[in-house]
This record gives C-alpha cells, sequence and structure tokens, in this order.
C-alpha cells in the first residue's frame, strides 16, 4: 500500500493540493486492534497497510480525497460505525425496506443499515464508502460498497480495497484541482 501512497502523493503534489488534503501520521497497530476489537470484525490488511502510511484526513478538512469524500481516520471509523449503532436501534431497516437495492442486485443486502459495513470515507452528510463484511448472495466479504444517509441503492464498487485503491490511483491521472475540490471522473 505504499506504493500506492506513493503515486497518490506524487499526483497531488503535481496538481498542487496536497497540503489541502491534511492527510494524518500513521495508524498504529494498537490503534487497529482496539478498532477491530471494537466493531467486531478484522479489517483487511490492505486497509490497515493503508492507514498505517496515513491515517486518513484531519476532521478540520472539508476537501475529501477520495471521490470527494474524506477518508476516515481509525477514530474516524469508529465514530461514524458508533452514529449508525444508534440508527439500528431505530428500526430503520424495516420502515425502509421498500425503498431499499443493490446494484448490481444481489451483491449487496438491500437494507438502510448493517452493522458489518466498515464506513472508510463519509462526506459529511451521512454518505459512506465502506467494507462489507456481510454480502448478500451475489457479493463477497470484504467488498468495498457505497453506503449512507442518502444511499438508497446501495453501490458495488469494487470487489476488496485494493483493487479499489488501486482504481482510485489510476483515474487521479485525470484529476483536476478546481476551487478547492479535486474532481476525478468516475
Amino acid at each position: 500500500m505504499q506504493n500506492y501512497w506513493k503515486m497518490i502523493i506524487e499526483k497531488l503534489s503535481n496538481l498542487g493540493c496536497l497540503s489541502v488534503m491534511s492527510l494524518n501520521a500513521p495508524a498504529d497497530e494498537k490503534m487497529f486492534s482496539d478498532l477491530e476489537a471494537h466493531i467486531g470484525v478484522r479489517l483487511p490488511e490492505s486497509v490497515k497497510g493503508f492507514l498505517s502510511v496515513h491515517n486518513g484526513q484531519s476532521e478540520s478538512v472539508y476537501t475529501g480525497l477520495i471521490y470527494g469524500e474524506l477518508l476516515l481516520s481509525v477514530d474516524g471509523i469508529k465514530r461514524c460505525w458508533d452514529d449508525w449503532r444508534g440508527i439500528d436501534e431505530e428500526d430503520m431497516n424495516e420502515d425502509c425496506a421498500e425503498f431499499m437495492a443493490s446494484e448490481p442486485e444481489g451483491f449487496i443486502k438491500p437494507v438502510y443499515t448493517n452493522r458489518k459495513w466498515i464506513p472508510l470515507t463519509h462526506d459529511v452528510s451521512g454518505n459512506h464508502i465502506g467494507i462489507d463484511y456481510d454480502p448478500d448472495s451475489k457479493g463477497t466479504i470484504g467488498q468495498i460498497i457505497k453506503f449512507g444517509r442518502d444511499e438508497d441503492t446501495k453501490v458495488l464498487l469494487s470487489d476488496n480495497f485494493e483493487s479499489f485503491i488501486k482504481n482510485f490511483v489510476l483515474k487521479l491521472d485525470g484529476a483536476v484541482w478546481k476551487d478547492e475540490y479535486l474532481e476525478i471522473q468516475a
């Protein structure tokens, strides 16, 4: 994952927006083990490797690195995950069942919230890119999905985190820095 960070840093430097991203210092093994104990799942080694270089972005910044969304720190992952656990108690899955879907169909359970969805990014409006540890019948454990408050249709983004980051780095080639926003073509 260090090689991906080298490419990301180089591309952000060339665009003149590296400092605006406010990348944090590395996360350590204790942070990971505390998070894993809290959320009840082991993070993929690729996620730990990625956050071991830069533990997300500073929470004071509003310029998201990952497709416009802030890359969460280990503490940020825990806080966002905890926020969703409060929503679990409100029976939102039952209340919203008729509106939920998966794209493609059958890969992501069509529910509003799932305690085995681990947020890795956030858009400050309650939407995330994260890891799915409880996929539907056609999905795979560890797939990367788009879910959140405004995401009635949960979207499969990649089979795993490393493939997701590899694709993100490739798309940075066409990125443009515009008025405090990193524009990346989907």
